[in-house]
């Protein structure tokens, strides 16, 4: 698909620094880990704050850094990739109704906080290196952007799939409605409480 507007200007922000962060080499401690998805959501903040790319320029108050849940181990989570529908292209609407298609790259299939999860992928990219996730899940009533959030990341190749939420973010519609984000369909709906990554920002 062609890169909507918020992941293009995303990419001009961080230069690769948020979603497609790089993970800690195997082995290495979680302290590192911490460390590492820790400095990238800085850079993110430092980027919004500074950046006449930045979501908040139209926006009147300060801007005072997004809100996080603390960066856990835990969240990184080791997916089975069933790729049986890979390749199958759908269409999908954004905030501002346009139908925009989407090449499905599989389901990402888990086990988190006992239960049983699945939900879909799609390649952002033609060389399908690059996976992009949206998700709904049950913090979005009260702690979490009640749209949704997405995660972004390189594919290393192989089967073996790592799903960080630890690096879910907000749509850019949700501090800037002049942005049209890709809608989280109700079916992408994870039935746990995922406390990690980026919060509901302010009292947006």
């Amino acid at each position: 698909m062609g890169k909507s507007i918020w992941v293009s200007l995303l990419l001009l922000l961080l230069a690769g620094c948020q979603g497609n962060g790089v993970e800690a080499p195997e082995g290495q401690s979680d302290s590192i880990y911490i460390s590492a998805v820790t400095h990238e959501r800085q850079q993110k903040d430092d980027a919004f704050a500074m950046s006449p790319n930045s979501p908040f320029r139209d926006v009147k108050e300060e801007f005072t850094g997004l809100k996080y849940y603390p960066v856990s181990p835990e969240w990184k989570v080791a997916c089975r990739w069933d790729k049986s529908r890979s390749g199958d292209t759908v269409l999908l609407p954004d905030s501002k109704g346009k139908k925009r298609i989407f090449t499905v790259a599989g389901a990402f299939k888990f086990r988190i906080q006992n239960c049983d999860c699945e939900i879909p992928a799609y390649f952002e990219d033609s060389a399908k290196t690059m996976f992009f996730i949206m998700f709904r899940d049950s913090s979005n009533t009260n702690e979490t952007y009640q749209g949704g959030r997405y995660i972004e990341f390189r594919h290393a190749g192989g089967d073996d799939i790592v799903l960080d939420f630890n690096r879910a973010f907000n749509p850019y519609c949700h501090y800037n409605h002049n942005y049209a984000c890709p809608v989280v369909p109700a079916s992408h709906f994870i039935p746990v409480f995922i406390r990690a990554g980026e919060r509901r920002y302010g009292g947006l």
